[in-house]
């Protein structure tokens, strides 16, 4: 579901450039000629008497994403379809992101209309949502994010007719683009066979999707979906400085 991938994720007050920490959200500013520590429009090589500096966190917060066709899997074969999907969140920390709220459209399951409870036939609108980013692959400077419910708590509970009761708790992980100054990114979310890829953040345990299905015992699942994040401003997923 999106999201997010979304992304670069990060911040809502700039703090010193000595604070460095990747992996980390933030803006490459141009300066006067000598007062900078990176060559580069990206910030990526330091060099004493650069034009470019970092700074931590964002200073316009929100961003938006939009996507297509979304996929919701089982590793038992169950499939929710979505036409569309959007969302909403902003920054909150150069790692983090906070307030996102997922709605899908024209969501079937197994012939059936699915819907949120309180929400428009077809509609699955998931709970309040949060996400940090960190390293899928450290060595590669591949970066991911991991979004989950706010508080614990389930990703998204809906009925499709009066046959399917389901709920979906966990976590779910997007690949973020790296080293880049970007205002629109994609977010590619990927699975097959109900396992999503990737499945954890570097060192960290697996961080996973689990769907239960009328009180049974729940099942790994996967969402495939690609969407569009657009940002406020133009910012990085700064993977190493």
């Amino acid at each position: 579901m999106c999201l997010l991938s979304l992304l670069a994720l990060g911040a809502m007050a700039a703090t010193s450039a000595s604070a460095f920490s990747p992996p980390e959200i933030g803006r490459c500013v141009k300066v006067a000629a000598g007062a900078g520590k990176f060559t580069s429009g990206t910030c990526i090589k330091e060099k004493a008497g650069g034009s470019y500096e970092w700074e931590p966190g964002a200073i316009k917060a929100k961003f938006v994403t939009t996507g297509g066709v979304g996929t919701l899997a089982t590793a038992g074969g169950t499939t929710v379809v979505c036409k569309t999907e959007e969302s909403g969140g902003e920054y909150n920390s150069t790692k983090t992101v906070t307030g996102v709220v997922v709605r899908f459209t024209s969501c079937e399951a197994a012939g059936f209309k699915c819907a949120t409870s309180g929400a428009k036939e077809g509609e699955i609108v998931t709970n309040l949502l949060e996400g940090k980013v960190g390293y899928e692959n450290k060595a590669k400077k591949k970066l991911a994010l991991d979004l989950f419910p706010k508080g614990g708590g389930l990703y998204v509970t809906f009925n499709c007719g009066v046959s399917l009761h389901i709920t979906v708790g966990g976590s779910v992980l997007v690949n973020v683009l790296s080293d880049k100054m970007l205002t629109s990114m994609p977010l590619k979310y990927s699975a097959k066979h109900g396992l999503q890829k990737p499945e954890h953040l570097e060192g960290e345990p697996d961080d996973v999707l689990l769907t239960e299905i009328n009180g049974k015992s729940p099942e790994q699942s996967g969402i495939t979906i690609t969407s569009t994040q657009k940002d406020e401003e133009a910012l990085e997923a700064n993977a190493l400085f």
